[in-house]
């Protein structure tokens, strides 16, 4: 079964499965699923696929090559999006994601699995600069196609779309900034200690660690004194952070607010609201910052968990953030926004 000009309402994306080369093969397998006319509430897209797969009956899926998505997509008018929002992990952006969904027609959607697949290849040096640039234009036009799709799904219009991305996909802030500059983007950061407190028993991108060449690739590290798979934990952790950071310092320009988790409030989520041009609920957001912003069920209330993470940080978690991670969050916290007013009252 392929999805027709008529039928392409209601089917996403679901996964891409590229080529180790996908410059030079760019077959791929892309899988779709039925998601019709449902929202995307949940806190995580992944969310919505496992309840859709859950139920009864199960939400047709189907498979389709990469073309076949190129070409349904591009009978779709053109997307820009709304917004993104790029963070360094466990730092209040399903927060901010599950805020922006309070207004009525955005379509937000967290941690799309096709989209980090493109973002996560980066060419090798020995790749050469004819198949990077091809890359590059392939890795746009698929982005585009993803992008459309989504903005269209549930009614066959064009919504505001709202992307956030997964944390590694920081790194490639610079790729996402070139292709659309104009595009307005949130950096979500917070107190490295803090977030290696909760990367270190989460794992997560801590599973590079173990995959010397893939993490030098995936963070661009030359020239190590060691390997990865020789660091600590500890060290690696702060490493990637004080990766992230510099990325994102490369990128902010006045397109870009850096929010810093001590700045989340409601009066800080209408302030992005607004810098994404979206009408978002002001009760809604109070409802928001009730339960924990990753569960699904908002069964789990919220608790600030600032103080518990900084007793539990031990000698060798602190060291390492001061090493390799504080520095570069600290340049990025000083550059965040700054403004005189309120964009909305609550």
């Amino acid at each position: 079964m392929t999805p027709s000009k008529s039928t392409t309402a209601g089917w996403l994306p679901v996964e891409i499965g590229l080529d180790l080369q996908p410059a030079v093969v760019q077959e791929a397998l892309v899988r779709w699923m039925e998601f019709g006319s449902t929202p995307l509430t949940e806190p995580f897209l992944n969310h919505t696929i496992e309840k859709l797969r859950a139920a009864t009956p199960a939400a047709r899926e189907i498979e389709t090559d990469l073309d076949t998505m190129v070409r349904l997509s591009s009978r779709l008018p053109e997307v820009r999006p709304a917004g993104f929002i790029f963070h360094i992990s466990h730092c209040g952006s399903t927060l901010i994601a599950n805020a922006m969904k309070t207004a009525g027609r955005a379509v937000v959607v967290s941690e799309s699995r096709p989209v980090s697949a493109l973002l996560r290849h980066v060419p090798e040096k020995r790749d050469g600069a004819f198949l990077t640039r091809r890359w590059n234009g392939i890795r746009r036009t698929l982005l585009d196609s993803l992008f459309r799709l989504f903005a269209h799904y549930r009614t066959g219009a064009s919504e505001p779309l709202v992307l956030k991305f997964v944390s590694l996909d920081t790194l490639a802030i610079g790729v996402i900034r070139s292709y659309w500059p104009d595009v307005p983007c949130v950096m979500v950061i917070r107190d490295p200690v803090e977030v290696m407190v909760t990367n270190l028993k989460v794992g997560g991108w801590l599973s590079f660690k173990g995959h010397p060449e893939a993490a030098s690739s995936v963070f661009g590290w030359d020239d190590l004194p060691r390997t990865t798979a020789e660091m600590t934990n500890e060290e690696f952790c702060a490493r990637a952070l004080g990766s992230f950071c510099a990325s994102a310092a490369e990128a902010v320009d006045e397109r870009v607010m850096v929010v810093d988790y001590v700045d989340l409030s409601p009066a800080k989520m209408c302030e992005i609201g607004e810098f994404f041009s979206l009408e978002v609920s002001s009760a809604g957001i109070e409802q928001v910052f009730g339960p924990y912003a990753k569960d699904p069920q908002k069964k789990i209330r919220f608790e600030d968990d600032r103080e518990r993470k900084q007793k539990m940080a031990g000698m060798m978690i602190r060291s390492a953030a001061n090493q390799w991670a504080v520095g570069p969050y600290t340049d990025l916290k000083n550059l965040r926004r700054r403004r005189s007013q309120s964009w909305c009252k609550l």
